[in-house]
Order: structure tokens, then sequence, then C-alpha cells
């Protein structure tokens, strides 16, 4: 029963790329611009997932409301732009987004740098599809990028060894089944002297320790009968998403080591939700007896930095936690 019902989901997502495909071509004229599917046995429920919930699905209109779309997300999230360094200097760099959704950042390096090339991978086609409309709108040339399907079921990336000059990787790894193998992949592809730049969910954050712990599973007694870990899992991305994890920086800073990177831990970059929680109830739920020392811990060692943002042993405390990669050498063959 399991693999047809992955076979028909895969069936109904593919009729929805081809949709898709039609309506970008009617709109705006047959695209230069493919996706690369790499194939596949079956469709993992990771895959099943984001194909069923793309992240802003909906198509933009104008390359103009793409650019605004970027600009409201970093207001939206304080830090954002700081800790991903959106977009930095890249002349001349090929550019890998892995998990590029509908195609963010794949349009903020592609616009705002002088890369060579970006390349876009994703588990979902539809989001692909949306990326190659978004392209499409902002007349980007065919040889400027590549879109490629991939799979949570191989890890492989379909590049060359030292190929890739920088990686973008941003909300992705905390919903794979085998984060370590992705990163041993990411470092063979990129060049010597190269860097990532990774956000994973952060668990030292307020939406971990504040939003979860007290408001959902406390105040509005969601989850009953879950563990927090299993609470968080069901309250970032959806209550039916596979796999979210929240990473101590400790222990993702330990896992990129383990692959030969040298790994720094910048900080979590905020929601405004979280923000907006933490002045309505941080100081009630300092109070509440039934919030566990384990949370209140957090919320005691909170001091604000300059701007009134929340540090947490020195690094800002919110749910987008960003990490530098860096590969000094070839290193071993992974």
């Amino acid at each position: 029963m399991g693999s047809f019902f992955l076979d028909v989901s895969h069936r109904l997502l593919a009729g929805f790329s081809d949709a898709l495909t039609r309506f970008v071509s009617a709109r705006l004229g047959a695209s230069p611009i493919s996706i690369q599917t790499m194939k596949h046995s079956m469709l993992t429920p990771v895959d099943s997932y984001w194909n069923e919930h793309t992240v802003n699905s909906r198509p933009f209109r104008t390359a103009e409301e793409s650019r605004n779309y970027l600009e409201w997300r970093c207001n939206e999230y304080p830090l954002l732009r700081e800790f991903m360094n959106l977009y930095g200097q890249h002349d001349g760099q090929v550019i890998l987004d892995y998990g590029c959704g509908p195609g963010d950042d794949v349009i903020g390096f592609l616009i705002h740098t002088n890369a060579q090339e970006v390349i876009g991978m994703d588990v979902s086609e539809k989001a692909l599809n949306l990326a190659r409309h978004r392209l499409a709108l902002h007349n980007i040339p065919a040889d400027r990028m590549d879109l490629i399907s991939t799979s949570d079921c191989s890890q492989r990336l379909p590049l060359d060894d030292h190929t890739v000059d920088y990686i973008n990787c941003g909300g992705v790894l905390h919903h794979t089944s085998k984060p370590e193998s992705i990163l041993k992949e990411f470092y063979r592809a990129l060049k010597p002297q190269s860097q990532a730049c990774i956000m994973v969910y952060n668990r030292n954050s307020l939406w971990f320790h504040l939003y979860t712990a007290y408001d959902k599973m406390i105040l509005q007694n969601a989850f009953p009968g879950l563990s927090l870990d299993q609470a968080f899992s069901k309250n970032t991305d959806g209550e039916s998403c596979p796999i979210s994890r929240a990473y101590r920086p400790e222990d993702f800073t330990a896992l990129c080591r383990g692959v030969g990177f040298q790994a720094e831990f910048i900080g979590g970059y905020l929601s405004r939700h979280e923000l907006n929680l933490w002045h309505k109830l941080g100081d009630k739920a300092l109070r509440d007896e039934r919030l566990a020392e384990e949370h209140k811990e957090f919320l005691r060692g909170i001091v604000k930095d300059e701007r009134g943002y929340p540090l947490y042993n020195g690094k800002h405390g919110g749910i987008g936690g960003v990490y530098r990669l860096y590969k000094a050498s070839r290193g071993p063959q992974l």
C-alpha cells in the first residue's frame, strides 16, 4: 500500500509541475531555463511533504514583486541578512543553493552579485517550477544558472569534486533524513579554501523555550503526551512535517567538524513572532510554576543588545541558527 501511495503521489505532483510549467509558458513564453531531474525509485515522506507544502507557493507576477519579497523576508526576520551574509561578494564564483525552494536566494545571488553560476537544488519539483518562473521574470540568462531536482533518499550531489566556490543552505538540513551525509557532500563539492553558510533551527531560541515549551504546550495545552522535541517538530513547518530538529550550537558544530569543516556558530536570527512573544510573555513565563527550570534558565540568561534584541551566552537567541563552515584544504576523500 505504501509504495502504491507514493507512486500515485509522484504522478499527481508531476501533473502539478506540468500544469505550472504550462502556466509559466503561457504567461511568459517558453523559458530557456530547464530543470534537471535525477532519477529516484520512489519519494520519501520528506519529498512528498515538501512537494505538497512548498513555501511561498504563489507565483510572483512581476520582477519588482519578486524583489520586494526578498526585502520583506529580511524585515520579517531581523538579523537574517547579516547572519546569512546576503548576498556578499561572489564575483566569478559558482554558488550552490541547496534546498533552494521557490528561488528566493537563487534570485538574490543572481541579481545582487556577479556570480558566474548559481545552482539551485530542491526535492520539490513544484518549488523548482516556481523558481523557473521567477528566473524568467528577471530575464536571467540560462548560462548563469541551473535547477536540479533531488531527493531525500539520495544525498549524493550531482557535482564533481572541488567545483563549488560557495554553498548557501538556509532552513533545510534540519528537515533531512541524513544531514551528516549531505554535509560530507558539501565538503566534497567545495573547492579548497571555500565556505558554506548553513541555517538550522536553534535550540537556544525563544521559539524553542518560550513559544513551544510555554505558549503552545502550557498556555494552549497543545501537543498533549508529546515530548518537547516532538512538540517542536510539529510547531515549525506544519504538524505533519516528517522531520524538524532543533540543534544545540555545540552539537551542530561538532557534526560539521566531524566531516572535516572548521565551523563557527554566528547566532540565531530572529522572527518577529519570537520578539512579540518575548515582550508579551517573557515575564509571565518566569513566574509560572508550570514551566520547567530549563526554560526559565534560558529566559533568565537573556540580555539585550544595543538594538534590544535578545542575547543568550553572547549569541542572539532566535530560531535561525547560522553557521559558517570553512574548508581549509582538500583533506580526506569522504
